[in-house]
């Protein structure tokens, strides 16, 4: 399909270089890592830093990773890949090398992909930034404060924009038929309704986290299927036309607008997997004693996964803004395995008990 019908189209016909059968975009995506840890590194503008990283990644996927690095698709990559095994070897290791290389460093530094290299993430960033420009400018009119708060307005905003998208999804689908890849506009829908219901304060928001699971369940089963179910934001890196993703896309950033990372936090699939992982990983975000509950560490961490310096590993994406904010520097990134290592050292080299006095053998 010629590049100008396409709904976002690249500024280039093709990709910067060949990329079929080749390990360029693993290698494009060691340096995204790479690059990620240098900047972890920067304490002082880290958070700027990051988003400087982000962009980077943006274009790294939009011209080079061309075949597109889904939230969906590393899941069926990966299940793919190991199918493949014993069969053919290095189209094996082509479909699993990405996935394998983001596990490695989740494992060994956190999952800091999803903090700082995930376009999707990225996008939900600029989203939340925007938001909260948009709050600055409005508590500075006079009923700004009250117009801010929980309210019917929020929520006739989100049903709108929920009316509006399914008529546009019966629009197009009078249009051309809907093959099993505009599954992904049940994604879309569902996202709509948990942040109406998290809202209107019908459901809990930390309660339907756990549907990330059911999500990751649904893309796994469909790869044992052999269903393909495109990711959001599809369109954009593979440089195809489909509506689906491009919809789904738009309801990212829109529930975004309205519940922070509200893809991460609902419906992301490889999120969920990450926060697995996490709770395996070396490095982990921890509050010492030292911790007051200021409560500093709530209002940056766009996710909520940390309250008064409790962090839950299962949301955390290592974004470090916690770090970065805390008044009394409580907050820091640990070393899990050295500390461990320690601990056995310690409670190897240390003296056994002592025999009780009265234990001991008497005297003749």
């Amino acid at each position: 399909m010629e590049a100008n019908f396409l709904p976002v189209w690249k500024t280039m016909d093709t990709p910067l270089v060949s990329l079929d059968e080749s390990h360029v975009e693993l290698f494009s995506v060691l340096v995204l890592f790479g690059l990620s840890l240098v900047a972890m590194l920067v304490r002082r503008h880290r958070q700027p830093m990051r988003h400087l990283v982000q962009l980077v990644a943006l274009l790294v996927f939009f011209y080079v990773v061309y075949s597109c690095l889904g939230v969906f698709g590393m899941i069926r990559n990966t299940l793919h890949g190991v199918g493949l095994i014993g069969a053919v070897f290095t189209e094996s290791f082509f479909w699993m090398s990405l996935p394998l290389v983001v596990f490695a460093f989740t494992i060994i530094s956190g999952p800091y992909f999803c903090g700082w290299i995930c376009p999707t993430g990225f996008f939900q960033e600029l989203a939340a930034m925007l938001r909260e420009q948009v709050f600055r400018l409005v508590r500075r009119l006079p009923f700004g404060p009250s117009l801010l708060k929980p309210g019917p307005v929020k929520l006739v905003l989100v049903a709108v924009f929920f009316v509006g998208f399914m008529a546009t999804v019966f629009a197009l689908g009078n249009t051309k038929r809907f093959y099993v890849e505009d599954s992904s506009l049940y994604w879309a829908g569902a996202l709509i309704l948990l942040t109406f219901m998290v809202m209107a304060g019908w459901a809990k928001d930390r309660a339907i986290r756990a549907l990330r699971g059911l999500s990751l369940a649904i893309i796994m089963g469909s790869a044992f299927l052999k269903s393909a179910i495109i990711s959001p934001m599809h369109f954009a890196f593979a440089d195809v036309r489909d509506p689906a993703s491009a919809l789904t896309t738009l309801v990212l950033v829109v529930a975004s607008l309205f519940v922070s990372r509200a893809w991460c936090r609902y419906a992301c699939p490889w999120g969920y997997l990450m926060g697995k992982l996490h709770g395996l990983s070396r490095l982990r975000v921890e509050a010492d004693s030292s911790c007051t509950a200021c409560g500093a560490c709530n209002l940056v961490c766009r996710v909520d996964a940390i309250v008064n310096g409790q962090v839950r590993l299962a949301e955390c994406q290592f974004c470090l803004a916690c770090v970065d904010i805390c008044p009394s520097g409580s907050i820091s990134v640990v070393d899990l395995w050295r500390r461990q290592a320690q601990e056995a050292e310690e409670r190897k080299s240390s003296p056994k008990s002592n025999i009780d006095a009265s234990e001991a053998p008497g005297e003749g």
